[in-house]
């Protein structure tokens, strides 16, 4: 029983370490107004560098605090290396933000410093105590096929094209486009990798055609879109739906969180409603239909 229960204290300590990572970026930014005098109830109007800034140290965070907790599970599971891998990718995320407020010149609150490496701390043990166990699990074959590799290339970059030819300037900043289609069919058709790549690549190549300063905040939330549909892969098409409405839930959220300590929150709300209902919704809908339609037409191609 003790041998059990000292791998499980390791993936408490790592979800905790997580939440106190993202918890810490959270701070921060927080503090950052506080000095400026901004509320984030109000709509909020900020330099270039201010929103880059907290953008940035937002996604550092959050980023860090969910590979936490995709280590956490990935070692709960028994992919030890995988847990580990994801883990340590997250400690050197939250350490690197830590730098971002002295690299923009900005004042560094004693609860950011502290609690990020406190939260660093927690998930270096966690790694350290789940791994005391064996192995029981390893992911087989190469990390991508040659042909999951030329799917991801041309979805990509039609991902991209769509997204460039086919936006909606948004009255709040940013865009709207229904280019997530891409990213949901090529989820539910070739898994999570390639719908998680998917939508990093193609997002982050349009990002920087169009301009978009904010690119980093994309691998987040369009990784996520593409990752949680692309565990459904091959189940039934209520579980599909499911999981496409929890990708884009998880995409639109991202953006809208982000945009509460940029925008402010009624500005951000607005937005928010945008991305949910008609970017992820509209996606969601033609992504299923076509995603279907392919899967019958041509059901080598997802095999």
């Amino acid at each position: 029983m003790q041998e059990l229960e000292q791998p499980k204290r390791g993936y408490t300590l790592s979800v905790f370490g997580g939440i106190l990572i993202g918890a810490s970026s959270i701070f921060e930014v927080i503090f950052v107004l506080f000095i400026k005098g901004i509320s984030i109830f109000q709509e909020i109007t900020l330099t270039s560098q201010d929103k880059v800034f907290m953008s940035l140290c937002l996604f550092l965070g959050l980023t860090a605090a969910t590979l936490a907790f995709a280590g956490a599970y990935l070692l709960w599971k028994g992919y030890r290396r995988a847990g580990g891998f994801a883990d340590i990718i997250g400690g050197l995320l939250a350490l690197t933000n830590i730098v971002v407020p002295f690299l923009y010149g900005y004042q560094v609150f004693e609860i950011f410093g502290i609690g990020t490496l406190i939260g660093i701390s927690l998930i270096a043990i966690g790694i350290e105590l789940g791994a005391t166990l064996p192995s029981v699990k390893k992911f087989k074959g190469p990390i991508l096929t040659s042909k999951e590799v030329a799917v991801v290339v041309v979805l990509s970059a039609l991902y991209s094209v769509i997204i460039i030819l086919f936006q909606f300037p948004s009255p709040t900043g940013g865009y709207t486009h229904i280019g997530d289609t891409v990213v949901f069919i090529a989820a539910l058709l070739f898994g999570y990798k390639v719908g998680g790549l998917v939508g990093i690549v193609g997002s982050v190549a349009a990002d920087f055609y169009v301009g978009y300063s904010r690119w980093f905040v994309s691998i987040l939330a369009h990784g996520l879109e593409g990752i949680i549909p692309g565990l459904a892969k091959g189940k039934s098409f209520m579980f599909q739906v499911a999981a496409c409405v929890i990708g884009g839930f998880l995409m639109a959220t991202t953006y809208f969180f982000i945009n509460i300590f940029i925008k402010g929150y009624p500005v951000a709300l607005i937005s928010y409603a945008r991305d949910l209902f008609i970017q992820a919704g509209v996606s969601i809908v033609i992504g299923l239909i076509l995603a279907k339609i392919l899967k019958q037409a041509l059901p080598q191609v997802a095999t």
